[in-house]
Order: C-alpha cells, then sequence, then structure tokens
C-alpha cells in the first residue's frame, strides 16, 4: 500500500503545482453535456494524474475521462478513482476552496487517499495500515520532494497525525456553498434545536471532510447524492483517522456498491 501512496501523493503534488499555476494565470472554462463546468486546469490535472497511476495496471474511474463499461466495472476488484478539481465551480469563482482528490476504491471502501488544496495551503493524506495525516508545512516545500523515492517516509516527518478532537464552541457545522438547499437549511435549523449555539460554514469541495478531521469543525453533512470521485479521496483521510462517513439512505457507512450509477445517496461525518 505503502507504494501506492507514494505514487498518489507525487500525483497530487505535481498535479496541485500545475492548476495553481493555472488558476492564477488564467484558464478557459467549458459546458460539459451534464452542464458542469470544466477547465483547462482539470484537465491538465486530470492528464498528470493518469500519467502517474496508469503505470500501476489498476483501472481508473476519474470525473474528466471516458468511463469504462459497466460490464468491465464489475470485474474490477480496486480502482483508482479521481477527481481532477473537486470544486471547479469555486476554482471557477476564485473563491480558492478547490482541491485535487485521489481515492483508491474497492465496493467496500476507499483504501487510500490524498487531498491537495494548494490555494489552502492544505494537503491530506491517508492509507489502510499507515493512518491519516495533514502536512503542516509550507505549501510550495512539498515541492521538493517530488524527487524523493519514498515520499510518504519523508512528507511524515512534517506532519501532523489524524484526527485531531475538536475544543469548539459554537457547534461547527460546514455545508456546500454551491449546493446548499432547503434540506440543508432544515438540517441546520435541527442543529440550533439540539445544541446551545451552532455556527454554519458553507465551503466548496472535499476539503470539508479534511476540516472536520483535523478538528475545525463539528460536523459536514452532504443531503444530496454524490458521486464516487466526490468523495473517495476524503472518506480515506477520514477512515483512517477512525472517523466514520455515514450514508445517509442506509445510516452505515459509506460503500461503493452502486457502481451503475457511480453515487451514493449523501453523506454525513462528525467529530465530536
Amino acid at each position: 500500500m505503502i507504494n501506492l501512496l507514494n505514487i498518489a501523493i507525487k500525483a497530487a503534488i505535481e498535479s496541485s503545482r500545475e492548476v495553481l499555476k493555472i488558476y492564477e494565470q488564467g484558464f478557459t472554462v467549458s459546458l460539459k453535456e451534464d452542464e458542469s463546468p470544466v477547465t483547462t486546469g482539470d484537465l491538465k490535472a486530470n492528464e498528470i494524474i493518469t500519467s502517474y497511476i496508469l503505470p500501476t495496471d489498476i483501472p481508473i474511474l476519474s470525473e474528466e475521462s471516458e468511463k469504462d463499461t459497466l460490464e468491465k466495472r464489475k470485474n474490477w476488484k480496486r480502482y483508482w478513482c479521481i477527481d481532477p478539481i473537486d470544486g471547479t465551480k469555486e476554482y471557477v469563482n476564485k473563491t480558492d476552496e478547490y482541491c485535487i482528490s485521489i481515492g483508491l476504491l474497492t465496493n467496500e471502501t476507499s483504501l487510500l487517499g490524498v487531498l491537495a488544496a494548494p490555494s489552502m495551503n492544505i494537503f491530506y493524506f491517508a492509507a489502510e495500515g499507515i493512518g491519516s495525516f495533514k502536512w503542516k508545512g509550507v505549501y510550495e516545500d512539498l515541492y521538493s520532494l517530488l524527487d524523493s523515492e519514498n515520499i510518504v517516509e519523508e512528507i511524515m516527518k512534517n506532519s501532523i497525525q489524524l484526527p485531531v478532537k475538536p475544543a469548539l464552541n459554537p457547534y461547527i457545522f460546514l455545508t456546500s456553498r454551491s449546493h446548499f438547499s432547503n434540506l440543508d437549511q432544515e438540517y441546520f435549523q435541527k442543529l440550533e434545536r439540539e445544541h446551545e449555539e451552532v455556527q454554519m460554514i458553507q465551503m466548496g469541495s472535499a476539503i470539508k471532510i479534511g476540516w472536520v478531521v483535523e478538528g475545525k469543525a463539528n460536523e459536514y453533512a452532504r443531503l444530496s447524492p454524490v458521486n464516487f470521485w466526490d468523495i473517495a479521496g476524503g472518506h480515506a483521510i477520514a477512515k483512517y483517522a477512525g472517523l466514520k462517513i455515514i450514508d445517509i439512505a442506509s445510516q452505515k457507512e459509506v460503500t461503493y456498491n452502486d457502481i451503475e450509477t457511480l453515487k451514493i445517496s449523501g453523506y454525513i461525518i462528525k467529530n465530536i
């Protein structure tokens, strides 16, 4: 697993460097068939990440690549699941709340994950048997590690192990910036009845999962369906820190069994 985590970390660092450069220098935006935006940053990140993980001979499921048929996916034992830029709307709107997300999935769980948010100076990584961590240095210092043979060993020298238990007052609740709905508002009102004081923060991307894991927030709820690639990386960050991401339909830990739609119904993660 450590060799695959090495690859995922290097892919995330190099792609995030290019994504940040494009973010700062300018990019073009087009619309996909589902009317969601895609930028030159998304496509460049997808190209870089794919170049790193393709030699592993593990199948790849990416938001920005053509999907293999259902018949092929049924035979996958494990596969890379990547979102080259999670939070493309935030990337376009220049809120800084976007990240590169890389996960390694089975039908039952996420085996490893990396979330890289260069504009927020955030880098999380995790894997089965290794644990969950956050880089505590300056983001740009990660670039100098790309030539390291064992980047996991090097990066862990300047990282903190997760989770961090929150000591927050008021209770901090995270929700989506771009997908906020009446359901989210009703859930927030429920929390207000359960806690003495609650503060709601709207943010973009799976970085919200990392915020909960590192104790910057108590809870994040996504109450509408999401694609596997929206959660694959973040799930590992939570799981190997000892936290559970609960599917709102099954009320059990998130799985990836619906290989036809590649979606889960929504989820909640807490750190209290």
